[in-house]
């Protein structure tokens, strides 16, 4: 039974970012660049080998607790759009990718700030009409503003939260500070060879080895509206379903199941008599206590490692 404080671990990504993040952290060069996440936690690799957290001494934590967590944490800051994407379900990603998990994903926006003209948005969910047939179509003549225009856009805000399912089309819209729970995977086709920010893709980048008929079959070709994913959070409790939780929280004594993973959204205090302040984050395999002005988010997978 331990905590173990861990290290920074960003990662890259093809879209710009990080600004919010960088001064979340207290840094005085807080800056938009291409490390826009922050991945918490993780005992996931990433596509491009990046992504696995170390302990303070730099050990992998994934070797400490030799273990993989069925969850993986990011906090992530848009500056550019990021690109109109959809993650595969379980079954698809065993059958595309010869990965265990897919990717169903909730968003719990923890800040925002105004690019240019537009107010803070995602993009989540087909509206009405769009056919696999129609949206190849407009992939096949990278008619990006015709596809967003095929999403609900919907303006955001500080304390909402919208729960993604695998297959349902989405994409970030720029200025929006969030933290991000997921299925334990970095699976993502994309649906632009050229990213918001100007940089050019190749096929793989988009489907990730697995094909165009693949990721065609990974988006979910059924009408929604603005609604439909939005979360109503009940207490402390932003989220709990089949995949994680996410529960927001002051100083208090709380009980841990299998594990917890903590970050410091504000304040400063002590868990367990461990020294902690804003944007730490912590493993967690036992029971705990916050003290002080502590402002924590909790995280936890629910058990279905494979």
């Amino acid at each position: 039974m331990a905590i173990y404080k861990l290290k920074e671990n960003r990662v890259y990504r093809p879209f710009l970012g990080g600004k919010l993040l960088d001064e979340w952290q207290g840094r005085q060069d807080a800056a938009d660049g291409n490390y826009p996440e922050r991945w918490v936690a993780s005992t996931v690799v990433a596509t491009d080998g990046t992504g696995l957290s170390q302990t303070e001494d730099g050990r992998l934590l994934r070797d400490v607790i030799r273990r993989d967590l069925d969850v993986l944490v990011k906090v992530l800051d848009s500056c550019s759009r990021l690109m109109i994407q959809t993650h595969p379900t379980d079954v698809q990603s065993q059958k595309y990718c010869r990965y265990p998990y897919g990717k169903t994903e909730c968003w719990y926006i923890l800040g925002t700030r105004k690019i240019g003209d537009e107010n803070p948005y995602v993009l989540l969910g087909f509206k009405e009409g769009i056919t696999r047939e129609k949206w190849i179509d407009l992939f096949n003549r990278q008619d990006i503003s015709a596809m967003i225009g095929c999403l609900n856009k919907i303006e955001v805000k500080k304390g909402d939260c919208f729960f993604v399912p695998a297959n349902v089309p989405h994409a970030m819209g720029g200025g929006v500070f969030f933290a991000e729970a997921q299925q334990p995977t970095d699976i993502t086709f994309r649906m632009e060879y050229v990213t918001p920010a100007g940089k050019r893709l190749e096929d793989r980048d988009l489907h990730g080895g697995a094909g165009f008929d693949a990721m065609f079959d990974c988006f979910a070709y059924v009408p929604s509206k603005p609604g439909d994913y939005m979360v109503m959070r009940e207490n402390d409790t932003v989220i709990s379903n089949d995949f994680f939780s996410i529960t927001q929280a002051k100083a208090g004594s709380f009980k841990v199941g299998s594990y917890a993973i903590v970050l410091m959204m504000d304040g400063e205090g002590e868990i367990n008599d461990v020294p902690v302040k804003r944007a730490d984050e912590l493993y967690i395999d036992e029971d705990f206590t916050v003290t002080g002005d502590a402002e924590i988010l909790i995280f936890t997978g629910k058990d279905k490692m494979r």
